[in-house]
C-alpha cells in the first residue's frame, strides 16, 4: 500500500502552503494517503515503515549550509535509501539529497541565479513518462555537479542538472518545481523581484504557450505511480 511523507523545508508560512497545496493536488489525484510535516518530527523518523514515497521540498535555505533539519533530514534519506524506498526531492531537496549521497562537494553557488521558466532536455526515464519538450519552473541559486557513477542525470539544461536517479533505486532529484502553477511561480517571482533590484536581469522565461505547463504534473504523478 502507497503513502507518502512530505518533509517541507520552506522557512514562510506562504511558501509552506504553496508547497503543500501543489504537492496535494496530485497527491489527491492519484489517490494516495500522504503526511506532510515540517522539521522537527522525530516521531516520523524513528518509524518510517508505514511510508512508501517521499518527497523533499525546496527551501530558502542553502543545502550546503547547515540548518536545524540537516541532521534529522540526513537521517530520513539515510533510511529510506537502505530500505529500498522511493525518494524525490525537487530544488533544495534534490541539492540535499545529492549532498547526502555524494557528498557536500557536488554543491556550487551558480554565479548568477536561475529564475523564471527554461527549457529543460530529458533523457529517457520513468519518471518522465508522457512528457514532451517541458518548459521548466526555475527558483535557484545553488545547483549540482561532479555526480559519481553512482548516479545517471536524467535531464540538463544550458545552466545545470536538471535531474539525476541514483542507480538501481527509484531515488530522484528535481532541480526545478514542478508541484508550483504559474500562479505560485507569479507569487516567487513578485517576492523575488521585491527583494532583488537586479532580479529582471538575470529572469528568464521561454514559455510560449503557457499550455504546455500543464504537463509538469506528471512528473510528480509519474513518482507517485513507482
Amino acid at each position: 500500500m502507497k503513502k507518502v511523507l512530505v518533509y517541507n523545508c520552506m522557512e514562510f508560512p506562504e511558501k509552506i502552503r504553496l508547497f503543500r497545496e501543489g504537492i496535494e493536488k496530485e497527491v489527491k489525484a492519484m489517490d494516495i494517503d500522504a503526511d506532510f510535516v515540517t522539521p522537527l518530527c522525530p516521531e516520523v523518523i524513528e518509524n518510517i515503515d508505514e511510508y512508501s514515497h517521499l518527497i523533499i521540498s525546496g527551501s530558502e535555505a542553502s543545502a550546503m549550509d547547515e540548518s536545524f533539519w540537516t541532521l534529522e533530514l540526513t537521517d530520513l534519506i539515510q533510511k529510506f535509501v537502505s530500505a529500498d524506498k522511493k525518494i524525490l526531492g525537487i530544488c533544495y531537496g534534490h541539492q540535499f539529497l545529492a549532498r547526502v549521497l555524494a557528498g557536500k562537494s557536488c554543491l556550487y553557488k551558480m554565479p548568477v541565479a536561475e529564475y523564471g521558466y527554461s527549457k529543460v532536455n530529458l533523457k529517457e526515464n520513468k519518471l518522465f513518462k508522457n512528457i514532451t519538450s517541458p518548459v521548466c519552473l526555475q527558483l535557484h541559486h545553488d545547483a549540482v555537479r561532479n555526480l559519481g557513477d553512482d548516479f545517471e542525470i536524467i535531464a540538463e539544461n544550458e545552466r545545470s542538472i536538471q535531474g539525476f536517479q541514483l542507480v538501481g533505486k527509484d531515488v530522484f532529484g528535481l532541480q526545478f518545481h514542478p508541484e508550483f502553477d504559474n500562479e505560485a511561480a507569479q507569487y516567487f517571482f513578485d517576492t523575488a523581484s521585491k527583494h532583488d533590484p537586479g532580479f529582471y536581469g538575470y529572469f528568464k522565461n521561454k514559455v510560449s504557450d503557457y499550455t504546455i505547463l500543464e504537463q509538469n504534473r506528471l512528473f510528480i504523478q509519474n513518482f507517485l505511480k513507482l
